[in-house]
């Protein structure tokens, strides 16, 4: 039964593999034909190509980057009166991570950019993401051995045909010259949504439900890994992708978002 089941992951993983790599054939032929940094990729503003991360002026704007203070643990953004160097969340939660680090927080016009990129069709948006993730993570001149996406369940990425986390981090570890390995982690669970639940709700929603894929814990042991994912919120998922890493044996677990949730504002009672 073991045996079986291990060729079945086998099976799984080289399918997965076989999608992710079609999925960028297909996309850099669309960007050939319909190159994406003539629009903007949050509005669809006609501009022209010096614009960085294909975003229009007045969508650079209104984003929210990650510019100013940030949770020194979870990378959310904090007010500049926040007297902590981390926020409220992670005083009272033991993540398991080494430290998160994140491109914009959470809001109307991000909303809308993630939600193209995962059920629009626009593939092409996990390059302008891993971009992005790419100039935040330069000043932290990071030693990575591997690039890590956070797992999608095989019934969910058949249905949308490809893994959104998978498509930004092999576009981000080609810009880190960094491994890729997509097929590192597997979620053996398809876990309910989990946007209307409460931090403790996921985690036990998540137990059990993301490990290590049979015959890839030896690249683990040692490895300084990158997790890649497009939102962080309570930190469930980053942590139940952490707890089977470190578990694993990898001597540094990071992690990276495009967007964070709105950190719970704890400041209001500092």
């Amino acid at each position: 039964m073991m045996l079986r089941d291990a060729d079945t992951v086998r099976r799984e993983n080289s399918r997965s593999n076989f999608q992710y790599l079609v999925g960028g054939a297909i996309n850099n032929v669309l960007e050939l034909v319909f190159p994406s940094n003539i629009y903007c990729i949050a509005c669809g503003a006609i501009i022209d190509q010096s614009r960085p991360y294909a975003l229009c002026d007045r969508c650079a704007q209104v984003f929210h980057w990650a510019n100013g203070k940030a949770c020194m643990r979870c990378g959310c953004i904090l007010q500049e009166t926040y007297r902590h160097a981390v926020c409220l969340d992670c005083r009272e939660n033991p993540h398991v991570f080494t430290r998160g680090y994140q491109c914009v927080q959470y809001g109307l016009r991000e909303r809308d950019l993630l939600l193209a990129l995962k059920y629009g069709g626009k593939a092409f948006i996990g390059e302008k993401i891993a971009a992005m993730m790419a100039d935040r993570l330069a000043p932290e001149a990071l030693a990575i051995d591997l690039v890590v996406p956070v797992p999608m369940h095989r019934a969910k990425q058949r249905k949308r045909g490809y893994n959104q986390a998978a498509l930004i981090a092999g576009h981000l570890a080609k810009k880190l010259s960094a491994p890729c390995a997509p097929d590192m982690l597997l979620r053996t669970a398809e876990t309910p949504a989990m946007s209307r639940l409460s931090p403790e709700e996921r985690r036990r929603n998540l137990e059990g439900a993301i490990r290590v894929a049979p015959g890839k814990e030896k690249r683990v042991v040692g490895a300084a890994i990158l997790l890649v994912d497009d939102v962080y919120t309570t930190g469930s998922t980053v942590d139940a992708c952490g707890a089977a890493l470190f578990a694993a044996e990898a001597a540094d677990v990071r992690f990276i978002s495009f967007a964070g949730g709105a950190n719970r504002m704890m400041q209001a009672a500092e």
